[in-house]
Formats: C-alpha cells, sequence, structure tokens
C-alpha cells in the first residue's frame, strides 16, 4: 500500500493540521519526485469569519519554529492582535502571577484568519481546496471512496482533520474502526468592553482553578478589542459560565457595565483529553483534535494538530498507507505527545483533587515562596515542558514534606471547623 504517480490524497478538514499536511504531502513528492493530487475538503469558508472556532486562538512557543523550519512560512504580523506578556494563576483566594521562561514569543490570533492564511499557503503549495462537507466515506482494499454534499472523491488514502466536530466523527466511526477520543465539553463567550478598557488591561492570560462544581478550569484572554472567556468540564453550561463571570475572582477583570447580567453569545465545543481508539488503519488516518493526539491537560493544539499533520504525511509518502506503516512511523513520531499521556493524567487528577477539596490556595502559596514548585506551576499552565519532565524536576523530599504538613493542616482544620477552609491570605 504505497502512493503512487497520480494518486489523490484527500484531506479532511482545513484548518492548520489539514494544511500543515497538505502542505508536507506536496513538498513530500516533489522530493521523490512524484506527483500526487491533494484535496482538502473544508465546508467552512474561514475568508468570510462566519463561523466560530472554540480554540481561543494563542499561539504559544515554538509555533514560530514549526511554521519556519517544516513548512518554509513566516507569520504575517497582521494577524497577530496583541503578544501575550504572561501568566497569572488563581485559586478561590489566591492570586500569582507564574514566572518562568518560554524560550519564544506567544501571540494571540484571530483563528479564523489564522485558518484562512494556512489554507491560502496550501493552495499555493498545490492543494485543492474544495468547500462540501464531508457525509460517509468507504475504505476499500484498493481505494477510498469519499462521499460529499457535492462530487463523491476516489483517494488512495483519507486524513482525518476534523477535530471532534460531531458530524464527521460520526462519518469516520461509521466508515472505519475509528472511535473519537474522550474529551471535556467547553462554552466560550465574549466581551466587548470598548477601547479604553482594553488599552487598560495587561497582555496577560488569567487562569482560574476554582472549587465550583462541575468546572475544571477557566481562562479569560485578552484578544485585541474583545475578551475572549472559555470554561472547561465534563458537563459545563451557559449556565456554569454565568457563574464563573459572577465569581469574585472572575469579576475583577471584568469592566464595570459588564458586571451586571447582559444577553451573551455562547460557543458550546469540545476538546480531547484521551488518544482516539483506532486513530489510524488501512487507508486512513487522524491528526490533531481528531485522533486525540495533544498535551495532556494542557493543549497547544494548534501547535499539536500541525506537527501530527506533518507527521502523517512524511509517513504516507515514505512507507505507505497501511495500518502497519502508520503504528512504526506515524504514531512513533507522535511518542513526545504519546509518552506524555500517563504523566499529564496524574496531573489532572491532583489538580481536580486540590480544587474539589479546596487545597488550590495552600498550592499557590507553596508556589510564591519556592521556586522550584513556581517553575513547575508555570510549566504546567504555559505547555512549555512535558509533563514528565516536570514531575521527575519537581519531586523532592522537602517538597513533598511540605505538602504532607500542609495537607495535614488543612484537613484538621477542616475537621475541627466543619467549614470549608479558607487562607488567612487575601487575593493579591
Amino acid at each position: 500500500m504505497f502512493i503512487n504517480d497520480g494518486d489523490t490524497v484527500c484531506v479532511v478538514g482545513g484548518g492548520p493540521g489539514g494544511s500543515a499536511c497538505a502542505m508536507t504531502l506536496l513538498k513530500e513528492a516533489r522530493r521523490f519526485g512524484r506527483t500526487i493530487n491533494v484535496v482538502v475538503l473544508e465546508h467552512k469558508i474561514f475568508s468570510e469569519d462566519r463561523h466560530h472556532n472554540q480554540c481561543i486562538g494563542v499561539l504559544s512557543p515554538p509555533f514560530e519554529d514549526i511554521l519556519k523550519n517544516e513548512l518554509d512560512l513566516t507569520l504575517p504580523e497582521s494577524l497577530v492582535v496583541n503578544e501575550i506578556a504572561g501568566y497569572r494563576l488563581h485559586s478561590d483566594l489566591l492570586s500569582l502571577d507564574l514566572i518562568g521562561e518560554e524560550y519564544g514569543r506567544s501571540a494571540s490570533v484571530r483563528r479564523s484568519r489564522f485558518d484562512a492564511f494556512m489554507l491560502e499557503e496550501a493552495k499555493k503549495a498545490g492543494a485543492q481546496v474544495i468547500h462540501n462537507r464531508v457525509t460517509a466515506i468507504e475504505v476499500n482494499p484498493d481505494e477510498v471512496l469519499i462521499y460529499t454534499d457535492g462530487e463523491n472523491i476516489k483517494s488512495a488514502i483519507v486524513v482525518g482533520a476534523f477535530g471532534l466536530d460531531d458530524g464527521t466523527c460520526r462519518v469516520f466511526e461509521q466508515g472505519t474502526p475509528y472511535r473519537q477520543p474522550d474529551f471535556l465539553n467547553t462554552v466560550i463567550t465574549r466581551l466587548y468592553p470598548g477601547k479604553e478598557f482594553m488599552q487598560s488591561m495587561d497582555c496577560t492570560i488569567q487562569a482560574f482553578l476554582l472549587s465550583h462544581p462541575g468546572l475544571e478550569f477557566g481562562a479569560v484572554t485578552p484578544k485585541g478589542d474583545h475578551i475572549s472567556i472559555n470554561i472547561a468540564g465534563r458537563k459545563v453550561t451557559s449556565n456554569i459560565m454565568m457563574e464563573f463571570l459572577r465569581s469574585a475572582p472572575v469579576q475583577r477583570f471584568l469592566p464595570p457595565h459588564q458586571r451586571r447580567e447582559k444577553p451573551l453569545n455562547y460557543y458550546k465545543g469540545r476538546f480531547p483529553i484521551a488518544p482516539a481508539r483506532n486513530l489510524f488503519g488501512d487507508r486512513y488516518v487522524t491528526i490533531g483534535d481528531s485522533a486525540g493526539l495533544m498535551r495532556p491537560f494542557k493543549g497547544k493544539g494548534i501547535n499539536s494538530a500541525i506537527n501530527t499533520g506533518i507527521y502523517a504525511a512524511r509517513s504516507i509518502m515514505q512507507h505507505g498507507v497501511s495500518k502497519k506503516a502508520f503504528a512504526e512511523n506515524y504514531y512513533r513520531d507522535c511518542r513526545v505527545l504519546t509518552e506524555d499521556l500517563p504523566y499529564g493524567r496524574a496531573v489532572r487528577v491532583l489538580t481536580n483533587l486540590a480544587t474539589r477539596f479546596k487545597f488550590m490556595d495552600h498550592m499557590i502559596a507553596v508556589a510564591a515562596e519556592r521556586p522550584d514548585f513556581m517553575k513547575a506551576m508555570f510549566s504546567s499552565v504555559s505547555g512549555h515542558d512535558p509533563y514528565k519532565k516536570i514531575i521527575m524536576e519537581t519531586a523532592s523530599l522537602s517538597l513533598s514534606l511540605t505538602f504532607a504538613q500542609k495537607i495535614l493542616g488543612h484537613f484538621v482544620f477542616r475537621q475541627q471547623a466543619h467549614l470549608p477552609v479558607k487562607s488567612a491570605s487575601p487575593a493579591v
């Protein structure tokens, strides 16, 4: 099962991962002296800016290196709405500016415009873009037939780059052994507080780990002329979003005229927290969110989508389109993501326990006192380092004893008072 001259490769999804895959397929074909057709199916028209993307749209290191070194691209400065200066972490009562090293800049972009840029670059590289929705696929021994609400396409292989679009997930589940990854739900809203308020905000991502039932985390991110607010959890809803907005830690970052109830537009989405089952097979492969291949707990989803798209394209052109070839090459190249999964799950479980039992205030207090734990918190929130590295570098007897004392004092106080613990330190 190899790609031959004249074969067609069909990529379902024209976001950053799908576009990167298309560009790399054509680049690899030229390198090997082959001629192939690359078709990208994308039902959205990004340039019209009519569709909302659940991704907040923050490009974090090393996105510039990935674009330059792998795709020969430079991000146009016109796409950057603001630079991200840093991260501030909030618990129920405390706040902490996270200090660490970012090896490169973080930039906020409008996802629709960034996606339009990437898809246009794929077209310039020679990909054909068709704005149709996939309705069914048939994977046969010698080819794949992709049905759309327009024309049908015969392809040597189909690449799934559709995120967690529910309809396309079901199409792939019906046509292949693929099963979509486990995921958290997200709700996103935007506030437009006006130019004066936006200029008064520093370009810091405000991250919240609060002890609110059903809420795993939330964030407030400045985006040029507006504020993007997102929450995530198993069953988050617009009501939970409203409660999040009304909470004291979040209220401090909302403009006064927005603090009273006003009709808001909400966007519902999902993001994966584990790999998909059967994420590849004979003549099909999935990448990015579709595959569930992203950094656990802390996403860097755009970087992961682009990287996995590149890995899949190289595997296709160099090793063929069989399940065995993908297992031995594509999945191996993704090991920086897959090997970190158990450590990311452990961090997520511990974080959820800390918020549930109102222990996050103490963790922030320890981070303020200990540089080693501060670095761990920064790397966890920024997504700079793998969780395995974070855990290995942070684990120490003295830190373990510090947390043991905090935990013992925390639960003794709760048992004596029969009340949830409250830190004596004010939010800063």
